[in-house]
């Protein structure tokens, strides 16, 4: 594949996947999207038995990280947060109901988890704004 071509292939996975985290973190954060805001996702997160650092960090990483990897601002730290955070997630919350069940099988937040990955090692691509810096 020719660089343009991966280039290409970056940009969308950048866009795809920073619009599934700016959503959820949307969600998390102000309550859009069907979501339940900020606190709530606090008091949820807590009471599951997370310190109350982790649910800012996952709703306001989420946001963030989904606009960084949107523009292609400060992907690699996007996609290595995010990388991070679904691998928690991965093993923390979803392994122990399999690869699927319903929304609270594994095999989503791994994907989102190894495309992450594939950003952080690969980069954000020529369309990126900290390229163009």
């Amino acid at each position: 594949m020719n660089s343009r071509n991966s280039d290409i292939a970056l940009l969308l996975t950048r866009l795809i996947v920073g619009v599934v985290f700016f959503a959820h973190g949307a969600q998390k954060v102000f309550g859009l999207f069907g979501g339940h805001g900020l606190q709530a996702t606090v008091t949820v997160m807590t009471k599951i038995g997370y310190p109350v650092i982790v649910p800012y960090l996952v709703s306001f990483g989420e946001l963030f990280a989904g606009l960084g990897l949107i523009f292609g601002f400060l992907s690699r730290i996007a996609a290595a947060g995010m990388f991070i955070e679904m691998l928690g997630a991965v093993l923390l919350v979803h392994w122990r109901n399999g690869f699927f069940n319903d929304k609270t099988g594994f095999e989503y937040p791994l994907t989102l988890c190894i495309v992450c990955l594939g950003i952080l090692i690969a980069g954000p691509g020529r369309f990126a704004i900290t390229r163009r810096v």
